[in-house]
């Protein structure tokens, strides 16, 4: 009974902090007590005496917990906050305390969360875990089953769509515009036309295993990024990467390469290839025509 009562205060003493993580996670209050809730019971059911670190077992555990509930609304899309549902007709919903408000609002406006909302799982907790808990990718991997650098990227993806998402400026339909201009022009080796739709200061940058498929690490300046792709990408398709526009090379039906791009003020600043499969399968990958 002591151990017991022992682990109830150490729990309770963890709880702020928890509930912390699982909010921000989860965005709602309630469901952050059920994944609290869940916690205490794993770790009543388990021997203290194996666990080193408590507080960071705990972490792991909500932050399991949390990415496991994230996957079920996935699945049951109806239950998220959708683009044209009313940021504070949300919040009356989820019943804030003045408590949990002020805990959201320490990291997150109100319509971050929405933006949040749209993350996929795994980019959700990367980005939440890393950022706002300085937790390490080599943790996060260890969470979602994934690599370090899988998780690395997920977090910058995370990071890049929520800037997008709060930048006033960003034109999906330009972007879509541009892409498409960049793929004709690549496959036609229209060099002056690449050349057109390049930012000055452009980079390329790819990943680890993209590089094992040849890529070079890294690319800066129009010159050599028109070069890599002029008169190639023969086999690539415009694709929609989580709603905004890029390339993609399959095979055998299979998504093998992911090329995605930052556009700013009408100009191509960044193209990432993406190769890492745990990276790839978390990328809602929408086909474009085949014109483009």
């Amino acid at each position: 009974m002591d151990q017991n009562r022992s682990l109830a205060d150490q729990f309770e003493a963890d709880r702020p902090h928890l509930r912390a993580v699982a909010l921000r996670i989860l965005g709602n209050p309630e469901d952050a007590d059920d994944a609290l809730q869940e916690a205490w019971l794993r770790l009543s059911a388990t021997d203290a005496a194996t666990i080193a670190n408590l507080t960071g077992w705990l972490t792991t555990v909500v932050s399991r917990i949390c990415l496991n509930m994230l996957r079920s609304r996935h699945r049951r899309p109806s239950d998220s906050i959708d683009g044209s549902a009313d940021v504070e007709q949300f919040l009356v919903r989820a019943a804030l305390t003045p408590e949990d408000q002020a805990i959201l609002a320490d990291s997150m406006g109100h319509a971050l969360l929405i933006v949040l909302d749209r993350l996929t799982p795994a980019e959700r907790i990367s980005f939440v875990l890393h950022d706002m808990f300085a937790v390490s990718f080599e943790e996060i991997g260890e969470i979602l089953g994934k690599s370090p650098e899988a998780c690395r990227q997920l977090a910058s993806r995370a990071r890049r769509r929520v800037r997008l998402a709060q930048d006033p400026t960003t034109d999906p339909q330009q972007q879509r515009e541009i892409v498409v201009a960049f793929l004709a022009a690549a496959k036609n080796g229209d060099f002056p036309a690449l050349l057109s739709l390049l930012s000055p200061d452009v980079e390329l940058v790819a990943d680890a295993a993209a590089i094992v498929m040849g890529a070079p690490a890294s690319l800066a300046g129009p010159h050599d990024v028109a070069s890599r792709f002029s008169g190639r990408a023969k086999a690539a398709r415009t694709v929609l990467l989580d709603g905004l526009a890029g390339l993609v090379w399959s095979q055998g039906g299979a998504p093998k390469v992911a090329f995605d791009f930052t556009v700013a003020a009408g100009n191509v600043t960044k193209i990432e290839m993406i190769a890492d499969p745990d990276v790839l399968e978390e990328i809602e990958i929408e086909v474009l025509s085949r014109r483009s």
